[in-house]
């Protein structure tokens, strides 16, 4: 398998699930058929960054990155699967368990996403890319959290105070969101100065997945506060899907450098 084709597996597998659930499908069958697609997504992506951690040696620094990152999408799923538990438990446990997950989740995703972008520095290497490039593009990482999850995180924060609760979910994913693309943008940087080399890939995949779940969260949220089209939500998750399915691909395509370095 080629660089190029794993990335573009994410697309393709996105384009026949949306394919299948909404066009294939009878229109009663299309929620659980997304919710599928959403599932079996996270589940490549569990798949992808784990084998991305397992092919380095106990010990590495890469392996603690990945690793984390990969359990992040363990807890993405227990939470899913919490929806099966629904009827059987009180609605505290629900809300505080599903809650739980995705905090622990999302500080997975910032933990990975803080020590991949340190790869540079504890290997003792410059990193690519001039001081003013460094600064311009964690720049433009910031502005794009700003636009995308600061309104997020500003509706959440006040749904708390009208509610005199903790909404542990929402404020997570806002959190993630937030943190996780400007610590990634010195690996988005990586992968712009790296052109031409393979490791380019696993670091365009992953921005592109960090970059894919802003957008997602930020569509998912605004039918509650501004109009939009009938539906925006049931298209926004193609790109919940698209999101796990780039990690998917990003994992695999670290794989393959540590594997054609090994056989070179």
């Amino acid at each position: 398998m080629t660089y190029r084709s794993i990335a573009l597996a994410p697309f393709a597998l996105t384009a026949l699930i949306v394919l299948a659930a909404w066009f294939v499908l009878p229109a009663p069958m299309r929620p659980a058929a997304q919710q599928i697609g959403v599932d079996v997504s996270k589940v490549l992506a569990l798949g992808g960054m784990a084998a991305a951690a397992l092919a380095f040696e106990r010990g590495d620094y890469l392996r603690r990155g990945w690793g984390v990152w990969a359990f992040a999408y363990v807890c993405f799923l227990a939470r899913d699967a919490m929806l099966l538990a629904r009827d059987h438990v009180s609605t505290g446990v629900f809300e505080g368990t599903r809650g739980a997950l995705v905090t622990a989740g999302n500080a997975c995703v910032v933990f990975g996403a803080w020590t991949l972008a340190r790869v540079w520095g504890v290997a003792g290497l410059e990193h690519p890319g001039s001081r003013s490039a460094r600064r311009a593009i964690l720049a433009v990482a910031i502005a794009a959290v700003l636009l995308f999850a600061g309104p997020t995180l500003v509706m959440d924060v006040r749904d708390c105070v009208r509610t005199s609760g903790l909404h542990f979910e929402a404020l997570a994913s806002d959190a993630g969101d937030m943190l996780s693309l400007p610590l990634i943008a010195p690996v988005a940087l990586t992968a712009l100065a790296l052109q031409g080399g393979t490791l380019r890939w696993p670091w365009q995949l992953l921005t592109t997945s960090l970059v894919t779940w802003l957008v997602y969260d930020a569509v998912w949220i605004a039918p509650d506060y501004i109009p939009l089209p009938a539906g925006t939500r049931d298209a926004s998750e193609v790109l919940h899907v698209l999101a796990g399915m780039c990690a998917f691909a990003a994992g695999l395509a670290q794989r393959k450098t540590v594997l054609d370095d090994d056989d070179g």
